[in-house]
């Protein structure tokens, strides 16, 4: 009795598998993630921290609620010290922040997105 009802449960199991659709398994590139051409992953955290806000339309940026921002966390997974202090002072907005930048080319780039 106890092997007929693993194998039932394990039948149940299967036909569920099968009955859910491929695509559930399958991210698409198009409308999810606009940074998964990046394979090194502080580059890939840092397009997320600057580039994923974008794709929301005005509607959802007014839901802050429903719609968080995301980018200090993304900032926060960078690993290079550059690039994660490069992220925050662009994420926060402040200047000041940018002048702490070691790399001239970085602390350009910086001032450049900083308003």
């Amino acid at each position: 009795m106890k092997k007929l009802n693993t194998l039932g449960l394990l039948g149940l199991l299967m036909s569920l598998a099968l009955l859910v659709p491929n695509t559930a398994f399958s991210a698409d590139s198009k409308t999810g993630d606009p940074c998964i051409k990046h394979k090194d992953l502080d580059q890939l955290n840092l397009c997320r921290a600057f580039e994923i806000d974008k794709a929301k339309t005005a509607e959802q940026k007014k839901n802050r609620y429903q719609n968080k921002n995301h980018t200090t966390y993304y900032c926060s997974l960078i690993k290079d010290r550059e690039l994660q202090k490069y992220c925050f002072a662009v994420a926060s907005q402040t200047k000041s922040q940018c002048a702490n930048l070691v790399d001239p080319k970085l602390e350009k780039k910086c001032n450049a997105r900083v308003k």
